[in-house]
């Protein structure tokens, strides 16, 4: 079986942060209409406190579980919602309609559902791009923006990036730390390449990231209606901060992290390395949640508004 995975089997999110951290903060499962689909939410917290973090998994075909350990990061004056794109999880499946323009739309339409006149945004890698591309369309609904390990705002540019991730693939293979799924259940493949992604591919998988969902469906529906897209010159139009997180050993490799940078032309970017991290944040964090208060300029277990 030969893998082939999307630049970005981009499988993410983050954090405001609020006065008293729970560590059982009110939950709230709801079901929110969206053009041609029916999205599932899941919000930790209380969105009324007008501080809300939207996050985007990566993906595409991708389900939301693998972020659940960020509800520690909610309470009663700070939200995190994060969400099960079109296709993936518990929300529906379009007949047609994996464009970027349609993701975009989604994640306006969690926005209206939260009832938040301004979120901050979280993409993680695929989710990445779905971020980039709503901040451009609507950017005066967004306070700032965090991406880590972020997919490129064009196709080109994942090239390099996939072809560094195919080859670590190939060598975990070889070594026995990769373990080819059977013919036939593609769903598995995702979690089959994982080690791949870790900075030490024996690193323990987190529980939440064994739950998480593939459509290879939705993957490939997606990825056809992508086709060869470059929405670069549509980021000029982003002028939030933005705070870029990179694992120091994302097998897709810092070439691709600098395209989108650079991309970001208008934009505030603090750019950030992560050491003894590769594609998810799962490995590293403790840097990470340090370096996301920082950015939102609050100490840790505290309140603030930007």
């Amino acid at each position: 079986m030969k893998y082939k995975i999307f630049s970005l089997a981009l499988l993410s999110v983050l954090i405001f942060g609020c006065s008293t951290l729970s560590s059982n903060p009110a939950i709230e499962e709801i079901q929110i209409p969206a053009g041609n689909v029916t999205l599932f939410v899941r919000i930790a917290g209380d969105p009324s406190s007008g501080n809300v973090l939207i996050g985007i998994n990566g993906g595409p075909g991708q389900s939301s579980a693998y972020m659940r350990s960020l509800d520690r990061l909610a309470g009663a004056e700070f939200a995190v919602a994060t969400f099960d794109q079109r296709g993936t999880g518990r929300s529906t499946a379009p007949s047609d309609g994996y464009g970027l323009t349609e993701y975009a739309s989604d994640l306006e339409a969690v926005r209206q559902a939260v009832g938040a006149r301004k979120v901050h945004i979280f993409g993680h890698s695929w989710g990445g791009i779905i971020a980039m591309r709503y901040a451009a369309d609507h950017p005066r609904n967004v306070r700032s923006i965090i991406l880590m390990a972020s997919g490129p705002p064009a196709r080109k540019a994942t090239l390099g990036g996939q072809a560094l991730l195919n080859e670590r693939i190939r060598i975990l293979h070889d070594q026995g730390k990769i373990v080819r799924p059977q013919p036939g259940n593609e769903k598995d493949v995702i979690k089959a390449i994982l080690p791949a992604y870790f900075s030490d591919p024996e690193f323990p998988v987190p529980v939440e990231l064994k739950n998480t969902e593939f459509n290879p469906l939705t993957y490939q529906k997606t990825l056809a209606e992508l086709g060869d897209w470059d929405f670069s010159a549509d980021l000029g139009r982003i002028i939030h901060p933005v705070l870029f997180l990179w694992g120091e050993d994302d097998p897709f490799g810092l070439p691709m992290a600098e395209a989108t940078k650079n991309a970001l032309s208008n934009a505030d970017v603090e750019f950030a390395v992560l050491k003894a991290c590769g594609h998810y944040w799962h490995e590293c964090t403790d840097t990470f949640f340090s370096r996301i208060r920082a950015f939102l300029h609050l100490p840790s277990g505290s309140s603030g508004q930007r």
